[in-house]
């Protein structure tokens, strides 16, 4: 029964990366991810393959945050974007107690279903922010 619930897992994990890659070009973040999680099958595996995705993704929210406010030239523009970073750091936090809450439950493939809904949080950011960044390139940048 134990191996049915691992399969299971793995196979949901698969499914929401997939579906969310096919809706964006794959990062390498997601890439490393998918394959750490078609290695092994066991909780502890599962479990820190989803914590490095979330460090890294993490990282990589940071940086592109950091570039953003170099490319704003305006300081005010700058300031409405510290603003808006503080506020999507407001719902970051709501929404981690919330999954907490939700996923605070008997059971390892809980813990990982909490990581995955954080993962997924970062990862979207970070790709706004990216957007961001590549919309406000000059003609030579791009």
């Amino acid at each position: 029964m134990n191996q049915f619930r691992y399969l299971f897992l793995l196979l949901s994990l698969t499914i929401i990366t997939d579906c969310n890659a096919q809706t964006r070009k794959e990062d390498q973040i997601d890439e490393d991810y998918h394959k750490c999680l078609m290695n092994d099958t066991s909780y502890a595996v599962l479990a820190d393959c989803s914590f490095k995705a979330f460090e890294q993704w993490n990282k990589e929210l940071n940086k592109a945050y950091g570039k953003l406010l170099e490319k704003i030239k305006k300081e005010k523009d700058r300031e409405a974007m510290k603003q808006s970073q503080a506020a999507w750091i407001a719902y970051k936090d709501a929404e981690f107690k919330a999954y907490n809450f939700v996923f605070n439950l008997p059971g390892n493939e809980m813990s990982i279903m909490r990581e995955e809904g954080r993962i997924e949080v970062v990862r979207e950011r970070t790709l706004q922010l990216r957007a961001y960044i590549e919309a406000l390139k000059t003609d030579k940048e791009k």
